[in-house]
């Protein structure tokens, strides 16, 4: 069962010290805002339509409005909240099982390429990198379930370092390719699939599957069969699919789903 989503929570991610202003470091504050506000949108109890009130977040994040707004603003352009004319913005509804499906057949059409392509070009930075990703993320969901196990105080913090790392032993395939275009639509696909993770749950449930099939693909890496790493990045995602509920492949309701969406 997904944890029930209707009460408001702004839970309180970053700061900024008092030291720390829009006029003395923009960039910097700006950065942290924008990565605060993601994790809320993807991590807080946060209701499909809830408005999100501009003061109240900034309120929560201890900053001004100004750098809210600007996080927002980037933040529509990933799915992760829509603008209402004269309304303000707000929670998107979450995506459709088809939707899901149509994600789910981009990734694998751009990620079984990518990862097929980084291991021919990549070398050996392309592994020890790959490598150092799963270490990464092997350790943070160790600290998750072991904070699982003991309470509740620290388990959002720590929830989010393994997205952090799922993401990142993406990404570092994306980086291996050496074609800057695949870079640009990995980052484009970026936040929707954060629109996964807001669409189907407040938390992880799969971060041991997960990693499961990442060292599966790293091994494949290892071995330098191609066919090989394309079928263990293929089933990575088919399985991330059928975890979140997305349509089967071809389901006809899934195509019905997708002509009404237009």
């Amino acid at each position: 069962m997904w944890p029930d989503r209707r009460a408001k929570s702004y839970p309180l991610v970053v700061r900024a010290s008092p030291s720390e202003s829009p006029r003395r470091d923009p960039q910097g504050l700006s950065e942290r805002v924008y990565q605060a506000t993601l994790q809320i949108l993807v991590q807080g109890n946060l209701a499909s339509g809830q408005t999100l009130r501009i003061d109240e977040l900034a309120n929560a994040l201890g900053v001004s409005p100004t750098p809210v707004r600007e996080a927002l603003a980037k933040l529509e352009a990933t799915g992760l909240v829509e603008r209402r004319p004269h309304r303000g913005y707000r929670v998107p509804a979450p995506l459709t099982p088809a939707q899901l499906r149509d994600l789910i057949d981009a990734r694998i059409l751009i990620e079984v390429a990518s990862v097929v392509r980084a291991s021919t070009v990549g070398g050996d930075s392309f592994r020890t990198d790959l490598e150092d990703a799963l270490h990464n993320q092997d350790a943070a969901v160790e600290a998750y379930q072991l904070a699982k196990a003991l309470g509740p105080s620290e388990v959002s913090s720590l929830s989010w370092s393994v997205i952090e790392a799922d993401l990142r032993f993406h990404a570092v395939i994306f980086e291996h390719t050496r074609n800057s275009f695949y870079q640009l639509m990995a980052d484009s696909l970026q936040g929707q699939l954060h629109r996964v993770r807001q669409s189907i749950e407040n938390g992880i449930s799969d971060a041991l599957e997960a990693l499961s099939e990442h060292r599966a693909i790293a091994e494949a890496v290892t071995s330098a069969d191609p066919a090989a790493i394309a079928r263990a990045m293929r089933r990575h995602l088919e399985s991330v699919g059928d975890r979140s509920g997305a349509a089967p492949p071809g389901d006809p309701i899934a195509g019905a789903n997708r002509k009404d969406d237009g």
